[in-house]
């Protein structure tokens, strides 16, 4: 049994038909998502039309909350100055530009999945346990916080998202993963980024896979909808900068 686990598409319809061009080459059986379809991208609609076509059952994001509830902010936690300009202008724009089916869509979402394949239990959820929508579970967290959070389930695994970066955990005979991210990654290369779990015989092994994709053509469409530049960069750079907290400043880059 392989299953593939996309996290924070993040409107990003490119990298989102690479990945998908990837997982038919490798005999997936499964697909599921770990949240944050939107924000960020310039294809909100045709991100989560394409997960509603291919019946891809995932869990809610804080992305998804803000936008499908209409919120002011995603509750992210951002440095003061450009970068939270950048990211209220992110929410405004694509609730402002995601379809209402679409928005009914993403405020159902479930916030927690529970699956099982051969014996082994699954826990799919984009932030923590503790904490679904919010905490971000990074390679570097305290081992007293990652105790708690393994302690708090009953599953084997658990799979996250949100941070936008790969990790493989082991602590107290459990595994957390976090599935990186298909369209807005921080990993310092411009690729789209998935989880592929292989499960034989109740026994299981991973890969991380990232693929190649036309990121030219997402910054040109971040530019052209009228989205902040910066925006751009990040999928130009495969990682986040420090914005500063100065105002809006012109940016220029060569695509």
């Amino acid at each position: 049994m392989k299953i593939a686990f996309i996290s924070d598409i993040h409107g990003n319809i490119e990298a989102l038909n690479s990945i998908l061009n990837d997982i038919e080459k490798q005999n997936i059986d499964k697909i599921y998502s770990l949240g944050d379809l939107v924000g960020y991208g310039p294809n909100p609609n045709e991100v989560v039309e394409k997960i509603r076509e291919l019946k891809i059952q995932s869990v809610m994001g804080n992305y998804d909350d803000a936008v499908g509830n209409e919120k002011e902010s995603c509750g992210c936690t951002y440095n003061p100055g450009r970068e939270t300009e950048v990211g209220d202008e992110s929410i405004s724009w694509t609730i402002k530009n995601t379809s209402s089916e679409n928005k009914n869509f993403l405020k159902n979402l479930p916030k927690k999945l529970h699956i099982e394949f051969e014996g082994l239990k699954i826990l799919l959820v984009h932030g923590s346990p503790l904490n679904e929508l919010l905490e971000y579970v990074k390679p570097n967290i305290e081992v007293n916080r990652l105790n708690e959070l393994v302690n708090s389930v009953n599953e084997d695994i658990i799979i996250n998202g949100h941070t936008h970066i790969s990790m493989e955990k082991n602590i107290n005979g459990k595994t957390v993963y976090n599935a990186g991210s298909v369209g807005r990654t921080k990993e310092g290369i411009p690729e789209a980024v998935y989880l592929i779990i292989d499960i034989n015989n109740g026994v299981y092994s991973h890969e991380f896979r990232r693929i190649k994709y036309d990121t030219k053509k997402t910054c040109e469409k971040i530019i052209n909808t009228g989205l902040p530049i910066e925006l751009a960069l990040v999928i130009a750079l495969g990682s986040t900068y420090n914005m500063g907290n100065s105002k809006k400043r012109s940016i220029k880059f060569k695509l």
